[in-house]
C-alpha cells in the first residue's frame, strides 16, 4: 500500500463516482460532506487511525458523499483489491455487522441505504463458515424481541422476515428508527458498546433469526483482520456521536 502526502483542500472522493480506493489516515484530517441544494453539509470529520472512502467498497455502490482534506494530510492508499481481500478474510458475521453499521450511518446522515449490494451478497446468511448447526429462534408478527433498557446478551442475524426498530420519545410517542430484513444484524451495537439495549425491536413478519451469544460474538470479532476491527470501532464511535 502506498503512502501519500496531500495538501489542504484536495478533493479525494466525489459524490456519485463509482468506488475506487479507500484511505487510512496517518496524520491530518479530512471532512466528509454532501452538497444539499448547493449548501455543503458536513457529515463527519475523520483523523489519524480512521479510514475514509470505504463505504462504497463495502456495499458496491456509488460514492454517497465527498471527502476532502482539511489540512496537510498523510494517507495510506488502500486499493479495492486489498480492502476486499481483508473483508473476505473476516468471519461472515463480522461482514454482516460491518454492513449493518454502514446502513445505520447512512440512515443517520439521510443517505439512501438501498443502492448497491454488499460484495458478499452471495454468501449464505450464516455467522459461521462451517455452516454447522446454529441456534435459531422464530418470532411471530408483533412479538417484541427486546426492549430499550434490557441487558444485552446476544445479537441476531435475520435469516428471513422483517423487524422494526423503535424508540419512545419524551412525549410518549413511538419513533420508528428503521427496519431490518434478511441478511441484517440487529442487537450488535449493545454488545459493541457493552451497554443496555438502546432501542426496542419487534417482529413485523414471521421472522427467523440466528442468535449469536455475546461470547461467540466477541470471539468472531477478534478473528477479523485488524483493519476491519479498526473500522468497526470507528463506525461505533461515529454512530454514538450521531445518536
Amino acid at each position: 500500500m502506498d503512502e501519500i502526502n496531500v495538501a489542504p483542500g484536495k478533493l479525494l472522493i466525489k459524490e456519485g463516482d463509482w468506488s475506487g480506493d479507500a484511505f487510512l489516515i496517518t496524520a491530518g484530517r479530512v471532512e466528509v460532506f454532501r452538497a444539499v441544494n448547493g449548501v455543503k453539509n458536513r457529515l463527519a470529520t475523520l483523523g489519524p487511525g480512521e479510514i475514509a472512502g470505504e463505504m462504497g467498497l463495502i456495499d458496491n455502490a456509488p460514492r454517497s458523499a465527498c471527502i476532502a482534506t482539511m489540512e496537510p494530510t498523510r494517507l495510506i492508499v488502500i486499493s479495492r483489491e486489498v480492502f476486499v481481500k481483508q473483508l473476505r478474510a473476516a468471519p461472515p458475521l463480522v461482514r454482516f455487522v460491518l454492513h449493518s453499521l454502514v446502513r445505520t450511518l447512512r440512515a443517520l446522515n439521510g443517505i439512501p441505504t438501498d443502492n448497491g449490494d454488499p460484495i458478499f451478497s452471495d454468501d449464505p446468511i450464516v455467522s459461521e463458515r462451517t455452516h454447522k448447526l446454529l441456534r435459531r429462534d422464530t418470532f411471530a408478527p408483533g412479538r417484541t424481541i427486546f426492549r430499550r433498557g434490557d441487558e444485552a446478551h446476544c445479537a441476531y442475524l435475520i435469516q428471513s422476515g422483517l423487524v422494526e426498530i423503535t424508540r419512545d420519545t419524551p412525549d410518549g410517542q413511538s419513533l420508528v428508527l428503521g427496519h431490518a430484513g434478511a441478511g441484517s444484524v440487529f442487537g450488535e451495537m449493545a454488545l459493541l458498546r457493552d451497554a443496555n439495549r438502546a432501542a426496542t425491536v419487534t417482529a413485523v413478519d414471521l421472522t427467523v433469526c440466528e442468535v449469536i451469544q455475546r461470547q461467540r460474538f466477541e470471539e468472531l470479532l477478534r478473528g477479523a483482520p485488524t483493519l476491519i476491527r479498526q473500522l468497526i470501532n470507528s463506525y461505533v464511535g461515529r454512530i454514538e456521536r450521531g445518536l
